[in-house]
């Protein structure tokens, strides 16, 4: 009787501290709050009101290298049918663009002369001009081996990555006033079939590509139109700041962004505890990711890392973002 009696303390003691360690510690830890990961759709608002905008002018879109390629050409197409799927705007055609460009001396792309864009302007009631880079255009692929259960034979699989990102500047023809400055950005993830061989066949990047283009797309146009988001985060809980976390959350799951965003930011501001702020800046660079906050959620990533580097949860951010 009494054996079983310790055995039972000592499970109650493991059990309490299991449940201290996942509210002290990663998110991963055992007794994770169900609280903590939340699914939630939000509209957001577009950049531009197109009430006030009739005309779009999509310049001549070019490599890093500024010039027209395959994949320029493909990235202009796309474009052009995200935007003249939107009611209210009219996109001037490739051909006049192009001949209006060259009457008033514009070179390549991301070639900004307030002169010249104000005199293309006069020819417009109101509109815009979309100067667009392709920075970063690659497609790489690995090979991970995975072991085999009960000693059966490892398997090999290849996994494909795309990065597409897209520098788009966005002017008006009216002011020449730069209205939008933003890489857009899309990585693609895929893989193989498993495989015995050690050397799996190759894959595909075409489709990984076209994926990647028209993500690129979408965002374009979501930059017009009100468009809804779903987002899916696992928060990080601590006992310093799991109320306010709590509070965060409810005002999330009732569609109030902005005040459960707001919310998030404090907690990462008012935390003291390293261990406490590693776990609320990770959540605050969740939340600027999913924001499109893409610059200062990789920041607050790397703060959050060297603040606990056992939160390996913040190299997912890093990784995902670098």
């Amino acid at each position: 009787m009494k054996k079983i009696l310790f055995t039972c303390v000592l499970l109650f003691l493991q059990l309490f501290y299991s449940f201290s360690y996942a509210q002290n510690n990663s998110i991963g830890a055992a007794f994770n709050q169900s609280w903590s990961k939340i699914t939630y759709k939000v509209d957001k608002q577009p950049v531009f009101d197109i009430s006030n905008i009739k005309t779009v002018i999509i310049s001549e879109v070019v490599n890093r290298q500024n010039y027209a390629d395959s994949h320029s050409i493909d990235m202009y197409d796309e474009l052009a049918n995200n935007i003249t799927s939107i009611k209210g705007l009219t996109l001037v055609d490739r051909s006049k663009t192009k001949s209006l460009l060259k009457e008033f001396n514009f070179q390549e792309s991301g070639y900004v002369d307030e002169n010249q864009i104000k005199k293309l302007g006069k020819f417009y009631s109101s509109g815009l001009i979309v100067f667009v880079r392709i920075q970063t255009d690659n497609f790489s692929q690995t090979v991970k081996k995975t072991d085999g259960l009960f000693n059966s034979s490892p398997s090999w699989k290849r996994t494909g990555t795309y990065n597409l990102d897209v520098n788009f500047k966005i002017i008006d023809l009216k002011t020449a006033s730069i209205l939008f400055s933003q890489n857009l950005k899309s990585k693609i993830k895929g893989s193989g079939s498993s495989s015995n061989n050690q050397y799996p066949p190759e894959l595909d990047p075409t489709e990984f590509y076209q994926d990647a283009k028209e993500d690129i797309g979408l965002k374009f146009k979501e930059l017009f139109i009100v468009h809804q988001k779903e987002y899916e985060i696992d928060f990080q809980t601590h006992r310093k700041f799991n109320n306010d976390l709590k509070k965060a959350i409810t005002l999330l799951e009732i569609d109030d962004f902005e005040s459960g965003f707001t919310q998030i930011k404090e907690i990462a501001k008012n935390m003291k505890d390293e261990k406490a702020m590693s776990f609320a800046i990770y959540n605050l660079a969740k939340m600027q990711m999913f924001n499109g906050e893409y610059d200062e959620s990789l920041k607050n990533a790397k703060k959050a890392y060297l603040l606990n580097p056992k939160n390996d949860a913040c190299l997912e951010i890093i990784n995902e973002l670098k």
